[in-house]
């Protein structure tokens, strides 16, 4: 289904629209609106829209024929509204594609079914063959209601739009789980019951008071910004910052969703928990969280994790939880991910899946994200304190893409700042990959020309999944944020340099980021400020890495 939003008079707040998920940005020229605009405010808005990904529309009211060409040329458009009866007279002599306001009497011959839309805006009529918009006092609180009734192929809002908070509440209301086309709910039907279930929990059960005492006084946050200029000078780089998540009990940014999900699945009245983990610092924490709140814990971990991960498997099993080998497929974190999907079709009346990622089938990424952005929010406001000014640059390792959605989601709207995500060479989804469907979400996939998935490959067991969350999907389309790669020796050589230089050992799935940055080090400005998101510890990998070494 399409959106589209209208009346939107700058260009931050046109890109930002696209970036929620917006498809077409509705401009208007008549003076009749008080959101009218000119064409040189048209120009830069347009632009905006085209680098973000979306379809600029100009619309029509009162327009003669010389007017409407002089708008279509000047900005080069290749789809108009035609709303009043001047421009609706002129639609035969219009040779882009149309969006028509239908008023009920008979359509223009000119338009064309398979490239045109209709529109109903106070009335509804019958659409024939026409793929159709409804509008007229749509927003946030009755879209879904109007969508329900009319099926329609886009919905187009000018009400309730004209600040960013508004667009994003209409954008995730009329799209529910949708990221610029990414996202979904792709499930056995088995499944769509409790993915309800869960959405409307979230939704409705209050948490926030008790997971932010928990995240405070039992957790560890907030967490430091810390400095780390021996590191920064030894790859001749500039001022650098680490976000220190590896602070965390539990030793990653995982516990902030762990504690979340657990605290909604025993309001939900669950007494079982089940997670996947492949690095295992999401089965640690759903584990601890799991013995704080009294719940039965079962993790699904690939074969070749628990061998590489043994450290953590201990104390997964220390701390009462069970551990379930999966040695289907690669034994990896895709093969953990399947079989703990199989067990909740099967027991979800009393188990609730807390999956550790900001991936698979809404509205999972909406909650992953959602108890992640505590991560950007503090980091924001502490380099304000820190030093006066937010960073220039945010880097980020993306496996499914948690740690990194955290951070981004507080600088996204600050088109200043630039926004990096670092996959691992042997699962560079955004390099190598396709969009595709793959644990009930449509994302980027590395995948061959038959659908079948790829075998991925990283010494970080975090980052070696063959999809992405479908924020950054999004983010990606719309060039928002940035997809570079760094292969198993640059992150083991960062993973070295920051032990050896600041006394911090990171986890292999952070030090990713850090030896991309190491790698375009001498081509930032030295006055330039960059904020690493430190995911997560590297005790875990001290023994994997030792056993490479050898």
């Amino acid at each position: 289904m399409f959106i589209k939003i209208c009346g939107v008079m700058d260009p931050e707040t046109a890109r930002f629209a696209v970036q929620q998920g917006a498809d077409y940005i509705g401009l208007l020229f008549s003076p009749l609106s008080k959101r009218a605009i000119d064409l040189e405010q048209a120009q830069k808005i347009v632009s905006a829209v085209r680098a973000a990904g979306g379809r600029p529309v100009a619309v029509f009211v009162d327009e003669t024929l010389g007017q409407m060409e002089a708008v279509i040329k000047t900005l080069a458009l290749d789809i108009v509204q035609l709303h009043g009866d001047r421009p609706k007279s002129c639609c035969d002599d219009l040779h882009v594609q149309k969006i028509y306001v239908a008023d009920g009497r008979p359509l223009p011959s000119s338009l064309d079914p398979i490239r045109d839309f209709l529109l109903f805006e106070n009335s509804f009529q019958d659409p024939q063959q026409f793929r159709f918009f409804i509008a007229g006092g749509l927003d946030a609180n009755n879209i879904q209601q109007a969508i329900h009734r009319y099926k329609p192929h886009g919905v187009d809002a000018s009400r309730g739009v004209r600040e960013k908070e508004g667009i994003a509440s209409f954008i995730q209301r009329a799209r529910p789980g949708r990221f610029g086309g990414f996202g979904g709910m792709y499930v056995p039907e088995l499944l769509v019951q409790p993915l309800k279930e869960l959405e409307k929990a979230f939704q409705d059960l209050s948490i926030e008071k008790e997971l932010l005492e928990l995240l405070h006084h039992y957790a560890g946050r907030p967490t430091a910004i810390t400095e780390i200029p021996r590191f920064a000078s030894a790859i001749n780089g500039p001022r650098i910052f680490l976000k220190r998540e590896d602070l965390l009990h539990t030793g990653a940014h995982k516990i902030n969703n762990a504690l979340g999900q657990c605290l909604l699945a025993k309001k939900m009245g669950k007494t079982r928990v089940i997670g996947e983990t492949g690095a295992g610092q999401h089965g640690l924490a759903t584990a601890t969280a799991c013995a704080l709140l009294g719940l039965e814990c079962v993790i699904y971990m690939g074969q070749k994790d628990i061998e590489r991960q043994a450290s953590n498997v201990y104390k997964i099993k220390l701390l009462g939880a069970q551990v379930v080998p999966v040695v289907n497929g690669s034994a990896t974190l895709k093969d953990a991910v399947n079989e703990a999907l199989r067990d909740w079709a099967a027991s979800y009346e009393t188990t609730h899946y807390c999956l550790g990622s900001a991936l698979g089938p809404h509205p999972f990424p909406t909650i992953v994200a959602s108890f992640q952005k505590v991560i950007g929010e503090e980091a924001k406001a502490q380099m304000k304190n820190l030093i006066g000014r937010g960073p220039d640059l945010c880097v980020a390792c993306v496996g499914g893409g948690s740690n990194a959605i955290g951070l981004f989601s507080a600088f996204s709207d600050e088109p200043h700042v630039r926004l990096i995500g670092v996959e691992a060479a042997g699962a560079a989804r955004f390099q190598h990959g396709s969009p595709g469907i793959l644990h009930g979400s449509f994302s980027f996939l590395l995948q061959d020309e038959h659908g079948q998935v790829l075998e991925t490959h990283s010494i970080s067991a975090g980052l070696d999944y063959p999809s992405v969350g479908p924020q950054h999907a999004a983010f990606h389309k719309s060039k928002r944020v940035s997809y570079e790669i760094c292969s198993d020796e640059e992150a083991l050589a960062a993973f070295q340099l920051l032990s050896r230089t600041e006394g911090i050992i990171p986890a292999l799935e952070s030090s990713h980021g850090l030896g991309y940055l190491s790698r375009i080090a001498d081509t930032l400005a030295k006055e330039s400020v960059v904020l690493v998101n430190l995911s997560g510890r590297g005790d875990k990998d001290v023994a994997h890495i030792a056993s490479l070494c050898k």
